[in-house]
């Protein structure tokens, strides 16, 4: 056993671009050398590992191209070497090269784009939930109101962007021409309704009242914020409005 695993250690150590006597273990044949045969495994390896970020990271990849886009994996890979049996984070430092790493550091836009590709992988893999009965709010006592908090779905991200990158991955998932990337601020919000991922944008009243509802705040703290908004008589009409807007997309999950 122990000699069995110091080969599955070599074999791996190899894979990871490690010094290993992996060669040593493999016997050679008419058609291929032991070095060649090896590392026919090292890069179905490193091909298994581009598959996965292909995968999560489609419309980067339609934006770069195809040659810009392997580099970036390849940059990726050297970087980031999996330690896990599963793919399904593999992706996850991705912010972390585009941020970091020429000549992709250079074009802003694609860590936002990255962002939307993540954050709907993220709707789709994040755990269920029954999302909150409406009727539930009809028998709420009016003392209760000041201190409720939100329990909000877990597969709800919201994405504050400086530039069109949602038109342009829009159009990226349209197979269109993307538009030319703009400076426009906006905030979105991505989760998961009846099993499909749904993404809007979201104006500013709403945008900083879902932001005290994720920070954990009570409605008295989303009324506050809405203030800055509307006015004050105008406030608790348009707090319960937003509330019933997100119980009805299924963004909420539960109330304490």
């Amino acid at each position: 056993m122990q000699a069995l695993r110091r080969m599955q250690q070599s074999f791996l150590g190899h894979l990871l671009g490690r010094p290993s006597d992996a060669v040593d273990y493999i016997q050679s044949t008419p058609e291929a050398s032991a070095a060649q045969r090896l590392g026919i495994y090292a890069s179905g390896y490193r091909l298994r590992l581009k598959e996965a970020l292909e995968t999560d990271y489609e419309r980067l990849h339609a934006y770069l191209g195809d040659d810009l886009f392997d580099q970036l994996m390849d940059a990726y890979i050297d970087r980031f070497p999996s330690h896990a049996t599963s793919l399904r984070d593999y992706s996850r430092h991705m912010d972390v090269l585009l941020r970091e790493t020429l000549p992709f550091s250079g074009i802003p836009v694609l860590r936002e784009l990255e962002r939307i590709e993540r954050a709907f992988n993220h709707s789709f893999d994040a755990a269920d939930a029954a999302p909150l009965d409406p009727a539930c709010l009809e028998s709420l006592p009016p003392e209760a109101w000041p201190g409720m908090r939100l329990e909000l779905h877990a597969s709800l991200s919201v994405l504050d962007c400086a530039f069109n990158s949602f038109p342009i991955w829009r159009a990226l998932s349209r197979d269109e021409v993307p538009p030319e990337v703009a400076h426009e601020p906006s905030t979105w919000v991505v989760w998961r309704k009846d099993l499909v991922s749904l993404y809007r944008s979201l104006p500013p009243d709403e945008a900083d009242a879902l932001a005290v509802a994720r920070d954990g705040g009570d409605f008295s703290a989303l009324c506050e914020a809405l203030l800055a908004h509307h006015a004050e008589q105008e406030v608790p009409v348009q707090a319960v409005t937003l509330l019933r807007t997100w119980i009805d997309e299924q963004m909420v999950v539960g109330l304490a």
